[in-house]
């Protein structure tokens, strides 16, 4: 059967009177950016889902439920087929304005509470320019209604219950999800009152013209959808309203009615007959002479069901099926949003304010060093001015590298990463906020460090203390971006302190602190000169040393800056609205 090739049309037709239509979708997870490579998950599924309705996708675990909702909200790569999302494209970048998703785990912020969870995804979805205050907290405080969170709007995420936290998760979700609602288990974990309650309040919502695609893997939710799409295997064995399921299949319930579209010609299990029976059943005149008894199939006699035998779409032994083009996504750019890079940014410096030991490490561990440097240097007060203006740029750049790689694995790691890739968030936005958040960090350290160092150690600084300062908030903005950079590449925050030594010590060792660059070897001399971080120390050297600003301090500067730059663009690649 030939592959039906993907569609790039985004204008109105008759397609946008449906909210989700999948013709002959197929996915591939673990696939590389040209599409090649991995396992094919879901298998040329088909299917309609209306506006306004509320549709379960239900299956075992493992299935490929998640996989297929994650294509719908545009960010699973490797898939081929044409799949519509409204009307359009489920990669086009409008669609995040008008769909919401809640992810199988409650992908929210634990160190913040229910109201500031809600109201940094109420900014992000904000259709025109951004929301006033007063809108931004109404809309938490709706979304949190929605979820039965009023009394506990005020408490910190990560001192909920598990079921609350899926809550927060789902309200979230229905701030962004004006249109389509596409929610993985969202009731896992909640007690059947509270389950009925969410259950309304779908049908509630679609009673507004909300379309739900709700998955479960628990049967007895089927009966709350108007419409069911049962997958086994990544396939699509039933297509059926619940009412018309139980009718097709005769079953007493649609656990029954799942189980028989799974195994239609399974022979109910019968008793073996007596030994006496046995015997007859056995006598010549018996086997020659007596038909077969008749088994009954379960849905001999029913209407067959909508559904795809997995062997009919199984290709022959042989034959190799041209795959069509996957979709790709266009990755949003760095194009700047104020009002989300204000949210984010606000965000991530709650956050660091709700963290003790992020405020020990920036703001209290620098001038202790300095401290103890100034003890070991005693007797030597030129050892300590040249090494101490010096670290006053080592010390922000490795503690704003350590931080911001756990900051934003943990982004990663949560889920919240590609909830926010659903958003109308862009890598710019999110990239720009947290070098904000952490650039107001650095510039109370440098602050605190340049107070104490000068004033009470008595470090003698030739140049402006401003230019010095400066120097200090880019040595931590490079840190910055840098530890950005490296988070895309562990896996775990202990794999993130693991890339310190081998991305910052060879940068410490060869910048000029411990040895000046005119005492190294040729080769060494030259590797410190690809070095960031010799061109900070280097510039705060001159500044401790040399009255006023030089052209060679404002050259370290620049290039301090263009290595920033380059540390941001590079993180901005990896931050990737599709995952395999």
């Amino acid at each position: 059967m030939a592959e039906v090739k993907t569609s790039d049309r985004s204008t109105e037709n008759a397609d946008d009177m449906l909210a989700i239509k999948a013709v002959d979708v197929r996915i591939r997870r673990g696939t590389t950016w040209g599409g090649r490579d991995g396992r094919e998950i879901v298998h040329g599924v088909s299917f309609e889902v209306e506006r306004g309705t509320v549709t379960g996708l239900l299956g075992p675990s493992g299935c490929g439920k998640t996989t297929l909702m994650r294509a719908i909200v545009g960010i699973q790569r490797g898939v081929s087929g044409d799949l519509r999302v409204l009307g359009r494209g489920p990669c086009e970048r409008e669609l995040s304005r008008r769909v919401g998703y809640a992810t199988q785990t409650a992908s929210v912020y634990s160190d913040l509470t229910v109201t500031e969870n809600l109201r940094y995804f109420t900014a992000l979805s904000a259709q025109q320019g951004a929301l006033s205050p007063q809108e931004v907290i109404r809309g938490a405080e709706r979304a949190a209604a929605r979820v039965s969170l009023s009394a506990e709007i005020h408490t910190q995420v990560g001192r909920l219950s598990g079921g609350q936290r899926g809550r927060v998760s789902l309200a979230a979700a229905i701030i962004g999800g004006r249109e389509l609602l596409v929610l993985d288990e969202p009731t896992v974990g909640l007690d059947p009152v509270l389950r009925r309650e969410l259950w309304d309040g779908f049908h509630q919502l679609a009673d507004q013209g909300v379309t739900l695609l709700v998955s479960s893997h628990v049967m007895d939710e089927a009966s709350r959808c108007d419409r069911l799409l049962l997958l086994r295997e990544g396939r699509l064995i039933a297509d059926e309203t619940p009412e018309s399921l139980l009718e097709i299949t005769g079953a007493p319930d649609l656990d029954h009615a799942f189980l028989r579209l799974v195994e239609p010609r399974r022979a109910p299990r019968q008793t073996p007959p007596p030994p006496a029976e046995r015997a007859q059943e056995l006598s010549p005149a018996t086997t020659e002479c007596a038909d077969p008894p008749e088994t009954a199939d379960p849905v001999k006699t029913a209407d067959p069901v909508k559904t795809a035998d997995p062997l009919e779409t199984a290709d022959p032994p042989g034959t190799t099926r041209s795959a069509a083009a996957p979709q790709q996504c266009d990755d949003r750019g760095l194009r700047l949003n104020l009002p989300r890079t204000t949210a984010t940014a606000l965000r991530v410096v709650r956050q660091m304010r709700r963290d003790p030991r992020t405020i020990l490490l920036v703001l209290v561990l620098p001038p202790a060093l300095l401290v103890l440097l100034q003890a070991i240097f005693a007797n030597n007060s030129t050892a300590f001015d040249r090494a101490g203006a010096g670290l006053l740029g080592v010390f922000p750049l490795m503690t704003m590298f350590f931080l911001t790689s756990v900051a934003m694995l943990r982004e990663r790691r949560s889920g919240t990463l590609e909830r926010l890739m659903t958003t109308p968030i862009g890598r710019g936005d999110l990239l720009t906020g947290y070098g904000v958040a952490f650039g107001l960090l650095a510039v109370a350290q440098a602050a605190i460090t340049t107070t104490t160092a000068v004033a009470l150690l008595h470090l003698t600084i030739a140049g402006p203390l401003e230019m010095l300062g400066l120097l200090a908030v880019l040595s931590a903005l490079f840190g910055t971006a840098l530890g950005l950079l490296t988070s895309a590449f562990a896996n775990s925050e202990f794999q993130a302190v693991q890339f310190l030594p081998p991305v910052l010590l060879p940068q410490f060792l060869l910048c000029g602190i411990l040895v000046p660059h005119d005492q190294m070897n040729a080769v060494l001399g030259t590797a410190s000169m690809l070095m960031p971080m010799t061109y900070v120390v280097d510039a705060l050297s001159r500044i401790s040393t040399t009255p006023g600003v030089s052209m060679t301090v404002v050259r370290d500067a620049l290039v301090i800056a263009g290595c920033t730059v380059v540390a941001l663009a590079l993180a901005a690649g990896t931050l990737r609205r599709q995952t395999p």
